[in-house]
């Protein structure tokens, strides 16, 4: 499990348990997992960015998303084969964590659900409403050309997100 953190300092953690023909909600299979790695997870987002995906293809702009984001130290992305995703959303008290990252033709599927020891139990309580996230991740280039993001509690965000290549 990711663990959240208010830090801008890198989180240690690879997506590395992703399992082909595992079952999702809707009883299909995810047989197109996006291999990537969780670089942070914040519990803030700036006030200039609001709810998005935006997919950076660029050394520049993912220096100067870094650099809006507050970043500490900048983790390194080579971006001939990877890219960085930044997902931008508020949840309710319970938080959330991402769950997985697919590959539908050209939409990228962002997925993010109650941690799960949250999940396990009979019935869910959040009171608080309206609390700020950030994943910030390093993914397998992915060639896609708009994003969807799944909330648990929440109708899908579509077409939120920006293909960022270049810095103008």
């Amino acid at each position: 499990m990711n663990e959240q953190t208010n830090s801008s300092e890198p989180v240690d953690q690879e997506q590395t348990d992703n399992k082909e023909n595992e079952n999702d909600d809707q009883g299909g299979t995810k047989s197109n997992e996006v291999q990537y790695e969780l670089l942070f997870q914040l519990d803030s987002i700036p006030p200039e960015v609001g709810t998005s995906i935006s997919i950076v293809q660029d050394e520049k702009l993912y220096t100067a998303w870094a650099e809006i984001f507050g970043f500490d130290s900048v983790p390194a992305i080579d971006f001939e084969t990877e890219e960085a995703l930044f997902v931008t959303a508020y949840s309710d008290g319970c938080g959330r964590e991402l769950e997985y990252i697919d590959k539908e033709e050209e939409t990228l599927i962002i997925k993010l659900n109650y941690h799960e020891n949250i999940r396990k139990k009979d019935e869910i309580a959040c009171t608080d409403i309206a609390l700020p996230n950030t994943y910030v991740v390093k993914m397998e280039k992915t060639d896609t050309k708009q994003g969807k993001l799944i909330d648990i509690n929440r109708t899908s965000y579509e077409d939120d997100s920006i293909v960022q290549d270049k810095l103008q």
